[in-house]
């Protein structure tokens, strides 16, 4: 297969397009290398730094079920045993691999559409402004875009994708596999590079069925049976995807006790898109409790609270899976027009953020001053491409396009949406983008300069569009991250400013009030932490942790009536909740309760058994001085 255009212009073409891919995101990379969220990090990225390092340090093997993808950490830990704990060495990798994966999409896009519609595709990618985002963030969207980009090719590949007759977007070379091969080869390489893909994001393993079609072509062997073929095909797929899985599933299942082939989070996060509180976004299961710890923790804690009995991983997984379906069967109109409402954000020009804010952070680089292509303008470039498509009768060959990209809109559609869970689909998309940029050259040698007009004006509304619609960081998000960071680096004054200004934004932000109250408290200043918590708890009346904290207050104030209503509170939400326990226990001691307080105290070490503070009250309450 040739690697490279036949043309010399081709070739001068793809590398100018990948050279630009390159400066865009090392410039990027050196602009924002040190700012907040990139040097220093938050949520889900600090759990894969944390994760990584321990498996650096040796713990391969790790403990429990993995709740998240474990594939980027491991590959993190990996680039850390090279390169030392170096986050720049991640963010190189990264953005090797995601020049990589562009002219991985540049073979996938010639092979479905032409040589030159190959090539506008890599160049869409190459300026797309969520991809140059997400190749410096310590987040396994990169990664993934990359394998989807590779998986593409190979699929379009295994199906000796062809241009049909009379094609307007001209091909220079078919890279097809030999005659008489069924592509066995290839099908089982697709599935090796969906099994890495659900190690990544695990929602590929529902996309992964849709896709099987792709490989029931006829035969290419002469005389060989059209079912036979299908079966070889579609056998190889699967068992690539078994190999990729399959050390995750015996790990999980030796160390775990559960044979699940990625995570047990597939139940929590389809409960958490459909119940009756869902709006498609996400929202932890226990308000303030969306740390990756935390995550994990609470879905299990709850699952065994209401069977009564401790359960396997896979057992919370559907636990929480039949909770939803118990509520889709009760409300199947609410059901529908949910999905209805995520199948439109899905499509939504805005960037939804997780942890990071997409708008925030572009402000802080010059990179995202110049006019990169947004999720708004590959939609425009798409939906021309489809039309393209129509009016040639071209879909069959973009079949691995059109069928990957509604696989993964219903595969993310049915769970919760961050604007990033969509962007592996984004490499199918930027394909069908690549047909209108190809037509207007196309139009131009043929000089049909209407129609190269028309493309022409196509390209700079898919341009300049979405940049009219306004859209701005969250900077009450932006002022909570921005707060926690502060207080990582024990900027007490700094973290409050950020707390307050996240208020500013949001005054029913009660995690902003949770944590300002958590600050006086530091301090000893529990007369100004008391309205911070009232503020909290009244805006989260579901918060075991504000209630807790408000008693601890009330505890420290001397007012043991309201300490001991609130304490309770807290632990009628959560029995679990250590520091309740803790100060519940201290209250009981106070009011000369001995029973209750080495309850309490009982209960406290059972749940941290390596507690200093527990382990010295237990001494008190045994007689000890002290």
């Amino acid at each position: 297969m040739a690697p490279f255009p036949a043309s010399s212009r081709g070739r001068r073409a793809l590398f100018a397009v990948l050279a630009v891919a390159l400066v865009l995101r090392l410039a990027h990379w050196a602009a924002v290398r040190s700012a907040p969220f990139v040097g220093q990090l938050v949520m889900d990225s600090q759990e894969y730094d944390h994760w990584a390092r321990a498996i650096a340090a040796g713990d391969w093997l790790g403990s429990g079920v993995f709740f998240q993808a474990p594939l980027y950490p491991y590959l993190v830990a990996v680039l850390y045993r090279v390169f030392g704990a170096r986050l720049d060495a991640v963010y190189l990798f990264q953005i090797a691999l995601s020049v990589a994966g562009v002219y991985a999409l540049y073979r996938a896009g010639r092979l479905m559409a032409g040589e030159r519609a190959g090539i506008a595709a890599a160049g869409i990618a190459a300026v797309y402004g969520p991809f140059v985002f997400y190749d410096v963030q310590l987040l396994k969207e990169s990664p993934a875009v990359a394998v989807v980009c590779f998986l593409l090719w190979t699929m379009a590949a295994a199906r000796g994708a062809r241009l049909p007759p009379a094609q307007i977007l001209r091909s220079a070379q078919d890279d097809r596999g030999e005659e008489g091969d069924e592509g066995g080869g290839l099908w089982l390489l697709a599935g090796l590079l969906m099994g890495i893909l659900s190690l990544l994001r695990e929602n590929a393993l529902l996309v992964a069925p849709l896709l099987l079609p792709l490989a029931w072509g006829p035969p290419r062997r002469p005389g060989s049976s059209r079912f036979r073929a299908a079966g070889w095909r579609s056998g190889a797929f699967v068992l690539g995807i078994a190999l990729a899985i399959a050390p995750v599933a015996i790990r999980n299942g030796l160390v775990g006790g559960s044979y699940l082939p990625t995570t047990f989070q597939g139940g929590v996060n389809f409960f958490i898109g459909n119940n009756a509180a869902a709006d498609g976004e996400y929202h932890p299961i226990v308000p303030g409790k969306q740390i990756p710890a935390l995550e994990r923790q609470e879905p299990i804690r709850l699952a065994e609270a209401a069977l009564g009995r401790k359960l396997s991983a896979s057992e919370v997984s559907r636990y929480w899976l039949g909770r939803a379906f118990a509520w889709a069967r009760a409300n199947p109109g609410a059901f529908v027009r949910l999905q209805a409402h995520k199948l439109a954000m899905f499509f939504r020009w805005y960037e939804w953020p997780d942890a990071v804010d997409y708008y925030y952070l572009a402000s802080l680089s010059p990179v995202f001053r110049l006019p990169l292509l947004e999720y708004g303008g590959a939609l425009v470039l798409a939906a021309a491409g489809a039309l393209v498509a129509w009016r040639h009768r071209s879909f069959a060959p973009l079949a691995p396009a059109l069928v990957f990209l509604g696989a993964w809109v219903l595969s993310t559609v049915a769970f919760f949406l961050f604007s990033r869970y969509r962007l592996p689909a984004l490499p199918a998309l930027l394909v069908l983008g690549g047909l209108p940029i190809a037509a207007l050259f196309d139009a131009w040698e043929a000089r049909r300069r209407r129609a190269a007009a028309g493309w022409a004006l196509v390209c700079l509304v898919a341009l300049a569009l979405p940049r009219l619609a306004g859209y701005g960081p969250r900077l009450d998000l932006v002022h909570y991250n921005l707060a926690r960071l502060a207080e990582e680096r024990g900027d007490g004054n700094g973290a409050e400013a950020e707390y307050r200004a996240a208020l500013a934004v949001d005054p029913g932000d009660f995690l902003a009030y949770l944590n300002l109250g958590n600050l006086a408290a530091r301090r000893g200043d529990f007369p100004a932490a008391l309205p911070l918590y009232q503020k909290a708890a009244a805006l989260e009346p579901r918060s075991d942790d504000a209630e807790s904290n408000l008693g601890g207050a009330y505890l420290a104030l001397g007012r043991p009536a309201e300490a001991g209503a609130h304490l309770d509170r807290a632990l009628a939400l959560n029995p679990q909740n250590l520091s309740a326990l803790h100060n519940r226990a201290l209250l009981a001691l106070r009011l000369g309760d001995l029973g209750t307080a080495r309850a309490m105290n009982r209960r406290e070490l059972a749940l941290a058994p390596a507690s200093p503070a527990a382990r010295r009250l237990a001494l008190r309450l045994a007689g000890w001085p002290g």
